[in-house]
């Protein structure tokens, strides 16, 4: 099994969770181990997670890969609820809201995370139906807090956590949906509206309304919903993340254009079927907190496998990533088509037989 600093800081303190527990955003193996001694749930906000901990053979239903918690049982059904720090700050405000009224009253709520990931300044979150919030241990480079909940916790609607606005991009307008811990919330990534603006441009993304086409890493959707406006094409949207492919569906019944989406949970191109005319990616470079080369260039290597014939693929990225001699060692070569803003859009074709 493989675990992450942050659980090995947890595993030091595995005697303390006796009874029901809910992990809520694993990011390995803990639940297993976790599930030796008690009884565990996982809510997985990352397919990768979430199918590892399923091949390892944990018990299937326990495991849960979802935008929100659910459950037919009474609210309040945990002794310890676990939860990992996300990246994003108003993340963990909509995690804690899931969670809580999952909490017994008297149960404890523990918050884990890397120094550096600012679980310190998070703690703050730990307020009402929580009290005797304080730090329970720390080592490699991680804290540990524990809280209890003294308290009923307000219900969760997840209606109430949806953010919509009118986006008007590179000739298009529609409304998108999005959710916390999605790429981008709430706002227009500047890379994705450079990647836009040059799509614009190209004269072939006109009557291709027949065509495959393939976001992948689709966050809120933006990418597709314009892809979709833009061609009269069906998309397919992939993401790892179970929120950004809820709002991404939202997205879409929100402009009425439900049936023209198919989305695939998946961290990389395993679950693609057949090739498409035009993959178009603002691609992850995270893992965690890192830079991680690792889920591009397995993307790269993979993506020529899934074009058709003169098939092209489009790339926007931070332009301190070293992209070009990964797309040139997949696909034989590219072009930069624009670089602007600390951002820089790529283009490559399916290598020639």
């Amino acid at each position: 099994m493989n675990f992450n600093p942050p659980s090995q800081l947890l595993e030091r303190s595995l005697d303390q969770f006796q009874g029901k527990v809910l992990v809520a955003n694993p990011e390995d193996d803990f639940p297993l181990l976790l599930s030796r001694q008690s009884d565990v749930s996982a809510w997985c906000q990352s397919h990768a997670v979430f199918e590892r901990l399923s091949g390892l053979g944990m018990d299937d239903t326990a495991l849960q890969f979802s935008a929100y918690w659910e459950s037919n049982d009474a609210a309040e059904q945990f002794d310890h609820v676990v939860v990992y720090q996300p990246k994003a700050k108003e993340f963990l405000t909509y995690l804690l809201a899931c969670v809580l009224p999952a909490l017994k009253t008297g149960g404890f709520l523990w918050l884990v995370g890397d120094n550096k990931s600012g679980v310190k300044s998070s703690v703050k979150k730990l307020e009402a139906p929580l009290s005797s919030v304080g730090k329970f241990d720390g080592a490699k480079h991680c804290l540990l807090y524990q809280a209890q909940k003294t308290e009923a916790a307000q219900d969760f609607v997840f209606s109430d956590w949806i953010t919509r606005w009118e986006q008007d991009i590179a000739g298009q307008t529609f409304t998108l949906c999005s959710i916390p811990g999605v790429f981008g919330h709430g706002k227009l990534d500047k890379g994705t509206a450079l990647l836009l603006e040059q799509l614009e441009k190209h004269r072939f993304m006109s009557g291709v309304n027949q065509a495959r086409i393939l976001d992948f890493g689709c966050g809120d959707g933006v990418i597709s919903m314009w892809l979709h406006k833009r061609t009269g094409a069906n998309v397919t949207s992939l993401d790892d993340s179970a929120l950004a492919l809820k709002a991404t569906e939202l997205t879409f019944a929100e402009n009425d254009a439900t049936d023209s989406l198919t989305t695939i949970a998946s961290n990389g191109l395993k679950y693609v079927k057949g090739r498409f005319n035009y993959v178009v990616t603002n691609p992850p470079f995270h893992t965690g907190i890192n830079t991680d080369y690792s889920i591009a260039e397995r993307f790269f290597i993979g993506v020529k496998q899934h074009l058709t014939l003169n098939g092209e693929l489009f790339v926007v990225a931070n332009d301190f990533l070293r992209y070009s001699p990964l797309l040139d060692a997949a696909l034989g070569g590219h072009t930069r088509l624009e670089r602007d803003k600390g951002f820089a859009v790529y283009h490559a074709r399916q290598p020639k037989k």
